[in-house]
């Protein structure tokens, strides 16, 4: 009888765990910042349909800022071999209403702020959510 009573007891205890990420916080409409266990995989996704996300910024995001219209994030690459490479920093432009995936990824600070000047996104948008231990 106590072995059924822990195998329960665990199997509850499994589903709790693989129910939710460890950051799961909507940005805006139907974009939202995930990392399932652990921070460093912190990207970017959009909910699609009713069941279908896609990835728009990959691990690793650290900083994001947003007005309704565009989404801004810093991100540094990552892979399985070395982990984060903090020495590496992208830049991501998201135009809230084109939902697509290709929008502006990967670019550098300059190649940033004129993008940011030709799409006259606000100087007032800044990242104003920043995980400080991935940064």
């Amino acid at each position: 009888m106590r072995k059924i009573l822990a195998i329960t007891f665990l199997l509850i205890l499994q589903s709790c765990y693989f129910g939710a990420g460890l950051v799961e916080k909507e940005i805006t409409g139907n974009y939202f910042l995930f990392a399932n266990n652990e921070l460093n995989e912190m990207s970017i996704w959009f909910h699609a349909e009713k069941y279908s996300n896609r990835l728009i910024v990959p691990e690793t995001v650290f900083a994001l800022g947003e007005n309704g219209d565009f989404i801004i994030a810093k991100s540094h690459p990552k892979n399985l071999e070395n982990g984060i490479n903090k020495n590496v920093t992208y830049y991501h432009i998201i135009e809230v209403d084109k939902k697509n995936t290709e929008q502006s990824p990967y670019l550098t600070l300059e190649q940033f702020e004129n993008k940011r000047k030709e799409l006259n996104i606000p100087n007032n948008l800044d990242f104003d959510i920043v995980y400080e231990e991935l940064k």
